[in-house]
């Protein structure tokens, strides 16, 4: 009897597929009339035999389980796999429904989703066979797109009707800035790091270690702020990590329960609520290194977008002259802190600070900062330069370090500049600083002739410095003819000079 209901169930079948045939394979035309009209009497006939058979055959269907050859999400319709909806798929339906060995997947046959591959499936199958397939943009790179099946997708499929059009595979986007100071940014504007620069290993946003003993005064403020946006809030997204010493957290100073787990190298999906979020990321180990936090879909088919941090090795000691202080924006007559923050712009760990911040045996908040940076940030290499009273303080800062050097650590001033520096023994101190910091590898040095306009505040030659071979007076070039004190340090010439010689020096 079971052989019988077989055999009656495969001739079934077999007419079936001879009409499904040519109407696939043929356009329409007067002659399919009749096979078109015919259809769904011969669906309903196949229908009432498999009602009929089932019983003789001893099941009620064939479940799930067969052996799995697909990949990508599963298609019931693609009866073999193929990752087409087309005839070749009609021999291995068939044989589904008589529970023959064709299974490629698990859901192979069963079009209506019910665990079973029985009668209630071949309408569905026939129509699926007959309506074109649903195709849609498929991304396996931020700017690689192809519209197919979600089947045919070998990455991440964007729905139904997508298509390529205006780049959908870039969907997701991070920004990082500049490092913080204190509670925020000041005396820096918050600054992001061009697209460009993201994953350059000099010109990212570098990072500083934040090891135990690092000392905070103004609070928390290694952690640099990375923010997320994404066009398709509903897909899950994650971070990944390249270095374990990254990590990452929902707040600025590392709130108890802010920190984002990771599992392995990659975070859970993230709880975004909207197209953006912000979050701020830690390097977490006393050595430097390098690493990239990168935003993948939850699938992982591609990278979305990545930031590459270095951890610092130099730090930056600007200090303005008697009067000036920091702002935002800075004052575009205070070239020293020009200077600065075009550095700051350009990937360095940069400290601006009101000259008054150094003493005369040069303790104070700036050394605080240089000791902090070489003995808990691992910093080995100082730069300093400052105009004016800031030029003064530049030397009593370099005399303190190299006097305390043995209890500090190992580091070097690489690079320093006066810029018409006048001693800084007390707010009225005139007199010229003519002496070299010490212990400084390259030492820069732009002065002018003082004169009654400037009360004669001037600075002067300085022994080894640069240009060869005591310093540059200005005032002996055609655009330095008739400085003042307070026009020196506002030379594009100075300030291009000082700014092409740290960066020619100074490690990021």
């Amino acid at each position: 009897m079971r052989d019988t209901a077989r055999w009656i169930l495969r001739r079934a079948a077999s007419s079936m597929r001879g009409i499904i045939v040519p109407m696939i394979c043929h356009a329409p035309d007067p002659r399919d009339l009749a096979i078109r009209s015919s259809r769904s009497f011969v669906l309903a006939g196949l229908l009432l035999v498999f009602a009929i058979a089932r019983p003789a055959l001893g099941v009620d269907g064939w479940r799930d389980g067969f052996g799995l050859a697909a990949t990508g999400p599963c298609d019931a319709c693609d009866a073999n796999c193929d990752t087409q909806h087309d005839i070749a798929d009609i021999d291995h339906f068939i044989g589904l429904l008589l529970s023959g060995d064709f299974g490629c997947a698990p859901c192979a046959g069963d079009l209506d989703g019910n665990d079973l591959r029985d009668g209630r499936d071949v309408q569905m199958f026939v129509n699926c066979l007959l309506a074109p397939p649903v195709v849609g943009a498929c991304c396996t790179a931020v700017n690689a797109c192809t519209e197919t099946t979600a089947a045919g997708c070998a990455g991440l499929w964007l729905g139904p009707n997508t298509t390529c059009e205006s780049n959908p595979c870039a969907w997701g986007n991070l920004t990082a800035f500049r490092p913080q100071h204190g509670a925020a940014y000041f005396p820096f504007a918050r600054t992001a790091v061009a697209d460009a620069e993201e994953t350059s290993a000099t010109l990212g946003p570098g990072i500083r270690i934040n090891a135990p003993g690092d000392s905070d005064p103004q609070g928390e403020d290694d952690l640099i702020e990375v923010t997320i946006e994404v066009a398709q809030p509903e897909i899950p997204i994650v971070l990944q990590r390249t270095h374990a010493a990254l990590r990452v957290w929902l707040t600025r100073d590392k709130q108890s329960g802010s920190d984002v787990a990771f599992i392995g190298d990659v975070t859970l999906p993230l709880a975004m609520i909207g197209p953006a979020m912000t979050v701020w990321v830690e390097w977490a180990d006393a050595a430097h290194g390098e690493g990239e936090i990168e935003l993948l879909p939850e699938s992982g088919a591609y990278t979305l977008d990545a930031i590459r941090f270095h951890t610092f090795h130099g730090v930056v000691l600007a200090l303005g002259g008697e009067g000036q202080v920091p702002s935002v924006p800075v004052d575009a007559n205070h070239g020293t802190f020009v200077v600065a923050t075009a550095l700051y712009g350009r990937g360095y760990d940069v400290h601006l600070y009101d000259e008054d911040n150094v003493s005369p045996n040069g303790s104070g908040s700036v050394l605080n900062e240089a000791v902090t940076a070489v003995a808990a940030r691992q910093v080995s290499e100082i730069a300093i330069f400052g105009y004016s009273h800031g030029g003064g303080s530049t030397y009593d800062l370099a005399e303190r370090l190299d006097i305390d050097r043995p209890g500090i650590g190992v580091f070097e001033i690489v690079v320093s500049s006066y810029v018409d520096a006048v001693e800084n023994d007390s707010d009225f101190d005139l007199d010229q600083e003519l002496r070299r910091p010490p212990s400084t590898q390259y030492h820069a040095n732009h002065y002018q002739v003082g004169s009654f306009v400037d009360i004669f505040l001037d600075g002067g030659p300085v022994p080894n410095s640069n240009p060869p071979p005591t310093g540059l007076n200005v005032e002996s070039t055609p655009w330095g003819a008739g400085s003042t004190h307070y026009l020196v340090d506002d030379y594009v010439q100075v300030r291009t000079y000082i700014q092409d010689n740290f960066e020619s020096r100074l490690s990021r």
